[in-house]
């Protein structure tokens, strides 16, 4: 495709897990990656118009520093949004509470907006739910020229009134998300829900950060202020087309839709430098012989550089067909080797996470070792610099994870809970969302 500004080059990468399959019926898997180029500093591509939901926890826990870091973070936030954004205030008690319906950012309508920031105040219960439907309805009611459509919800705590089960959340997050919307979640202190926040996160390809202190509000949401500032597509997704002889089984821990044979990974709004991958488990039908495509992945996304035109991009993965068993162990792809290790080992680490916080040290210390393992083993084997470093580094992080675990083992309750919330967020899953 030609070079135009932040959409030059291929952003789209496939390969299986070696280049060379035995004849006959297998699983194997397929690694899928995505990269955006970074925005150059002389960039003067346009920005896609945002509109943003800010969903606040008002229930009595977030009294005191909690309060005062959200309305400030939240006032900061707004104030780095330009003129022409659209932006809307809810919070959530017993009850959710439109604070701001969706307003057009401006000189005339900023001071409103800062007045309903300034007065939100703690009092009653967590009803995330409601909270989180009039959000998404905020997020939704955007024009369509405002493609970028993030809810950014704060919380402290656990869902108690209300639907508050993970499952039950998330798929309201999918239902927002089929409609444009993305949720970034800020999880405060050691008793909010992460299994709940990791639902929202997959189920509207969103993301998740874990705030030790209610100060570091303000630098998240810079950040989130930063890559909002270098949209490079809008409505993106991955459409993994099987080849003859191919049937798709999954994509683990991704939001995805189905048609036909064909697999959607949804990835919604993307930006400048964003690195996705994902893992995809597939079941083939080699020929006796040849070479063989094993799927075509497109990438396609709005491109709000060149007045949101759609785009699409794509990549054929391949394999040859062999008898010859040490031919296939011979030749692996390193890159998506390393990639399936990386993630599987980020999903080993989310139910480790889960272990250490319900006591189960024994399981946690079981999956982080051979997650370990497996990852020390690719680092062993693969012979490219930049896959041996990834394994290892990735390797190194697990390790510490265990380490974490062990401590929590002998903590008290308060600091188990703190760092299992950390081995949660420090999940390779959530990288690059």
């Amino acid at each position: 495709e030609p070079a135009s500004g932040a959409t030059r080059g291929v952003w789209i990468g496939a390969a299986g897990a070696s280049d060379f399959m035995l004849p006959g019926t297998r699983e194997t898997q397929l690694g899928v990656w995505v990269d955006v180029p970074a925005a150059r500093a002389s960039s003067k591509r346009a920005r896609a118009p945002a509109a943003v939901a800010l969903l606040v926890d008002a229930s009595g826990s977030m009294q005191g520093a909690k309060i005062e870091h959200a309305r400030a973070a939240a006032q900061a936030f707004v104030d780095g949004l330009p003129d022409g954004d659209v932006v809307s205030l809810a919070s959530f008690a017993d009850a959710a509470q439109e604070r701001v319906a969706p307003t057009v950012l401006g000189p005339a309508t900023r001071p409103a907006v800062a007045r309903a920031i300034a007065a939100l105040a703690p009092e009653g219960s967590t009803n995330l739910f409601d909270g989180l439907r009039l959000a998404e309805r905020h997020a939704v009611m955007a024009p369509s020229t405002h493609a970028v459509r993030r809810v950014v919800l704060i919380s402290d705590g656990q869902a108690n009134v209300g639907p508050s089960s993970p499952d039950v959340l998330g798929a309201l997050a999918q239902r927002g998300a089929a409609r444009g919307m993305q949720i970034t979640s800020l999880g405060v202190g050691a008793d909010y829900d992460e299994r709940t926040l990791n639902a929202l996160a997959v189920g509207s390809s969103g993301r998740l950060y874990h705030l030790t202190e209610a100060r570091q509000m303000s630098s998240v949401l810079e950040r989130e202020l930063a890559l909002l500032q270098t949209t490079a597509a809008t409505g993106a997704f991955v459409e993994i087309v099987p080849a003859p002889g191919v049937e798709l089984i999954d994509v683990p821990n991704e939001r995805t839709d189905r048609s036909g044979g064909a697999i959607r990974v949804l990835l919604g709004t993307m930006f400048g430098g964003q690195h996705r991958e994902m893992l995809v488990r597939a079941r083939v039908t080699a020929p006796a012989a040849g070479s063989h495509p094993l799927a075509s992945v497109r990438l396609h996304f709005r491109d709000p550089e060149n007045g949101n035109v759609p785009r699409v991009q794509e990549v054929v993965a391949r394999y040859d067909v062999t008898s010859d068993p040490s031919l296939v162990a011979a030749h692996p792809n390193e890159k998506t080797q390393t990639l399936a290790a990386v993630i599987e080992t980020g999903m080993a680490q989310l139910d480790a996470a889960q272990d250490v916080s319900s006591g189960n040290f024994g399981a946690a210390e079981a999956k982080l070792a051979a997650a370990e393992e497996r990852l020390r083993q690719q680092a062993a084997r693969a012979r490219s610099a930049p896959e041996k470093e990834r394994a290892a580094h990735a390797a190194a992080a697990v390790a510490s994870a265990r380490k974490t675990a062990r401590a929590a083992a002998a903590a008290p309750p308060a600091a188990r809970r703190m760092d299992a919330l950390q081995m949660n967020s420090a999940s390779p899953v959530w990288s690059g969302r």
